[in-house]
């Protein structure tokens, strides 16, 4: 999926590199403010004690976390990655892969989420997949249920309360930079999505569409 040569149109890549650049950028420059040397990460109680119940049986058992995959963070670089991580995954990726389910999903006879026969075996047998088709009410729950999944986003990614941040200049330059990666990150993909090489629009990468976190 990463080369581009074999797979030239990927519009979740293409768009979601833009997205975690910008994402990468702003972590990067919001931890360098408090994280001034290797030497202070690694002497941050909390920090350290965040990683090591990352990985703790009694916590959240996440697997080969920390550069000594025991939890500890010894690097800025690191932590800057695993925060970055934590922010795609729970924002860009998650509304990917949630508000899409609404878009695709909804029209039942395209992407039932079951089916009750055996497939048809030719494009004529009209009756055969009709009646291998979810019911009228199995149907109506997929389409309320994905409703529901693809319709709440109460925030977007960028923009915090004003109560977020404490009042630090070179923080909000550092989050007015972050606003403006992705406002330039929006003109690209909308560019990209008016392109003939696009089959249709991908638009679940446009910061507009994408929540500071999971909210459903």
């Amino acid at each position: 999926m990463n080369n581009s040569d074999t797979l030239p149109i990927y519009p979740y890549r293409d768009d979601g590199q833009l997205i975690w650049d910008a994402i990468y950028n702003w972590v990067n420059d919001y931890l360098s403010i408090y994280y001034t040397s290797d030497d202070v990460i690694v002497a941050d109680k909390d920090l350290q004690d965040w990683g090591a119940t990352l990985v703790s049986l009694d916590g959240g058992r996440v697997e080969n976390f920390g550069e000594d995959s025991q939890g500890q963070i010894k690097t800025r670089d690191y932590l800057v990655k695993a925060v970055s991580t934590i922010i795609f995954i729970g924002s860009a990726q998650h509304a990917a892969v949630n508000f899409s389910q609404k878009t695709y999903m909804m029209y039942v006879p395209g992407f039932p989420l079951a089916r009750y026969l055996m497939p048809p075996t030719s494009t004529e047998d009209r009756e055969s997949f009709m009646q291998g088709l979810p019911s009228l009410s199995q149907a109506l729950e997929q389409i309320n249920t994905l409703y529901l999944l693809g319709s709440v986003n109460h925030t977007k990614l960028g923009n915090y309360y004003a109560s977020a941040f404490p009042e630090n200049q070179e923080l909000q330059l550092a989050l007015n930079k972050f606003k403006e990666s992705l406002n330039a990150a929006a003109t690209i993909i909308n560019q990209r999505n008016q392109s003939p090489e696009r089959l249709m629009p991908y638009e679940f990468m446009l910061p507009e569409n994408i929540p500071q976190s999971i909210n459903i």
